[in-house]
């Protein structure tokens, strides 16, 4: 009876034959790391898990690499406003997703993707996870927001001034991937204030040149529907787009490590 890997790089659905057949081919190992929280009226909570997975999950169809089932709690306390939302703290948080990683490298992974769909937010958790990764694990380790590696894309395909959370990028993304989870009868537009502070921006592009970040009374204060920006521009063929420009990016790095 073979060994051979019957899915699509998803560890959770191999055994561990096939992990260890597997290992043959790769030891890199891509995690997608989210969160489970409101995204306004119109999208589900986990949107932050499904995102990363989903677009790990192509990345394994064209690359090397497996794929770890997905963080689905996140530090999100400035979403607590709203009903549904988890959150956990930054220590627990990093010290969590660290064993994972450090687990994985006891049974063969050599480097480490961290696929993130709470860019932004748990940006700086996940930068000092992987120092830790690197230092104490002896893994190649890499911190990957999902915004940045389709950041190029997105200045090409917006049409809403401000995307900042829950609007035309995630929500594109979303219908591109998940429409049956999408309710575009309940989008709405939010804008943010006409003036930000200086050095910073409500938009996932903005010019953000200095670390900051809101709590749920400025959340509350900010949107009665949950989102910033506007949702209403989204369309599957907008997420497509940002979601090929994710995976053909993240497949360069899986196809350096693999060589």
């Amino acid at each position: 009876m073979s060994d051979a890997p019957t899915g699509s790089g998803r560890v959770a659905e191999m055994t561990w034959p096939e992990i260890e057949t597997a290992l043959e081919e790769t030891r890199t190992l891509l995690v997608p790391v989210g969160s489970t929280e409101q995204h306004g009226r119109h999208l589900p909570l986990g949107v932050d898990a499904y995102m990363p997975e989903a677009i790990g999950e192509r990345v394994t169809e064209r690359s090397p690499a497996l794929l770890a089932p997905p963080v689905w709690y996140g530090v999100s306390p400035h979403h607590t406003f709203k009903p549904g939302t988890f959150t956990v703290s930054t220590e627990t948080f990093q010290r969590y997703l660290f064993d994972i990683c450090a687990s994985a490298g006891e049974w063969g992974i050599e480097n480490v993707l961290l696929l993130n769909g709470h860019y932004l937010a748990q940006d700086p958790e996940l930068e000092v996870v992987v120092r830790r990764l690197r230092s104490e694990a002896d893994l190649d380790a890499f911190h990957v927001p999902l915004v940045n590696v389709f950041a190029d894309a997105a200045e090409e395909i917006r049409t809403g001034e401000v995307s900042f959370h829950a609007s035309e990028f995630e929500t594109s993304i979303m219908l591109a991937l998940f429409p049956e989870l999408v309710h575009m009868d309940r989008a709405e537009r939010v804008d943010p204030p006409a003036e930000s502070l200086p050095l910073t921006d409500y938009d996932a592009l903005g010019e953000n040149a200095v670390g900051w970040s809101l709590t749920a009374r400025d959340m509350d204060e900010l949107t009665p529907a949950g989102n910033i920006g506007d949702p209403t521009v989204a369309t599957a063929e907008k997420g497509r787009a940002l979601v090929e420009a994710a995976v053909s990016d993240i497949c360069l790095l899986v196809d350096e490590l693999g060589e």
